[in-house]
C-alpha cells in the first residue's frame, strides 16, 4: 500500500510542459528547419547559377506597390520603361517605389531636390539593377545632389561624382548627371558610372545570389582580359575612354556605361565582353 501511494506521488511530481514552453519549442524547431532549408536552397541555386548563368527567378513580391500619379508620369516618359511589357512595367514601378521609400535625397549648395530629380536618379538605379533579384543595395541609402562639381572631403579633389561606402552615399553633380542622362556627353553617363561603383562594392560585401553572379562574372571577365592581344584590341578600338584603365573598378564602371549607352556597338566589336556584362547584371533587355 505504501509503495502504491509513493508511486502515485512520484507521478504527480513530474512537471508538465506549459503551453508557452510548447509554443517556444515549436517556434525554435520551425526556425532551425527554415534556416536549414534556406541554406540548402541557396546552395542548390549556386549550383544552378554555375551552369545556367542566371538565378532561379528575379521577381517575386507578395504585394506590388504603385507610384502616385505625379511620379508615375516620369516613368511613362522613360524609354526603357516604355519598352517593357505590362507585367515588367508593374515590377519596375514597384521597385522604384521601394527605392524611393528607403533612400534619402539631399541637396547641397542651395540645390532643392524635386520629384523630377529624385525620379531620374531612381529610374537609373532600377534600370541598372532590373535583372537582379536583390535590387535594393545595402550599402546605398543616401543620394547627395550638388548643382555642379563639388570638393570631395573623401578624396580631397574636385569631383562630379563619387560613391562613399562608409557613408553609404552617392554624391552627384546634377548638371553632369543630366548631361549623361540626356545622352549629351559623348556616350558617357555619370549616373551609370557611379551607380556601377555602388553595385560593384555591394557585390564584394554581400553574398546574396545577385551579388554572387555579379562578382563571380567580374572575376571571369578579369581572367578573360588577361589575354594581352584582347587588351590591345580594346585599347586600339578606343571603345572605352582612357579613364577606364585607371584600375579595375573604373574599368568595369566605364564598361557598363558603354554597355548601357552603346550596347550594339559593344556587341559587334567585342561580343564576348558584351555577354559578360549581360551575365554580370543579368540584363537581357537588349536581346530581341
Amino acid at each position: 500500500m505504501n509503495l502504491y501511494i509513493t508511486t502515485l506521488l512520484s507521478f504527480e511530481e513530474v512537471p508538465t510542459n506549459s503551453i508557452l514552453q510548447n509554443v517556444i519549442g515549436v517556434f525554435l524547431t520551425a526556425t532551425i528547419v527554415s534556416i536549414c532549408v534556406y541554406y540548402v536552397l541557396r546552395y542548390l541555386e549556386s549550383i544552378y547559377v554555375k551552369y545556367k548563368k542566371k538565378p532561379y527567378f528575379i521577381h517575386f513580391y507578395p504585394t506590388l506597390k504603385k507610384l502616385p500619379a505625379n511620379l508615375q508620369a516620369f516613368l511613362d516618359e522613360n524609354d526603357f520603361y516604355t519598352s517593357l511589357g505590362k507585367k515588367r512595367k508593374r515590377y519596375f514601378s514597384h521597385r522604384t517605389f521601394r527605392f524611393l521609400e528607403k533612400t534619402h535625397f539631399v541637396g547641397r549648395e542651395g540645390l532643392v531636390v524635386d520629384d523630377f530629380m529624385r525620379m531620374q536618379v531612381s529610374i537609373m538605379v532600377i534600370q541598372l539593377t532590373f535583372g537582379m533579384r536583390h535590387y535594393l543595395l545595402e550599402h546605398l541609402n543616401t543620394i547627395v545632389l550638388y548643382p555642379t562639381s563639388f570638393y570631395s572631403i573623401l578624396n580631397q579633389t574636385e569631383n562630379i561624382g563619387e560613391f562613399n561606402p562608409r557613408s553609404k552615399a552617392l554624391a552627384l553633380s546634377w548638371k553632369d548627371f543630366q548631361k549623361g542622362n540626356m545622352h549629351q556627353d559623348k556616350g558617357k553617363s555619370l549616373g551609370i558610372h557611379e551607380i556601377t561603383h555602388a553595385i560593384h562594392y555591394n557585390s564584394i560585401k554581400n553574398n546574396n545570389i545577385s551579388c554572387e553572379i555579379f562578382y563571380d562574372t567580374f572575376l571571369e571577365l578579369e581572367q578573360y582580359l588577361g589575354d594581352e592581344e584582347i587588351r590591345k584590341n580594346i585599347v586600339d578600338t578606343r571603345i572605352l575612354r582612357d579613364y577606364a584603365y585607371t584600375d579595375k573598378f573604373e574599368f568595369i564602371a566605364v564598361l557598363v556605361e558603354v554597355f548601357m549607352e552603346s550596347p550594339m556597338e559593344l556587341k559587334e566589336k567585342f561580343p564576348e565582353i558584351y555577354y559578360y556584362v549581360v551575365q554580370m547584371l543579368n540584363f537581357k533587355y537588349f536581346e530581341k
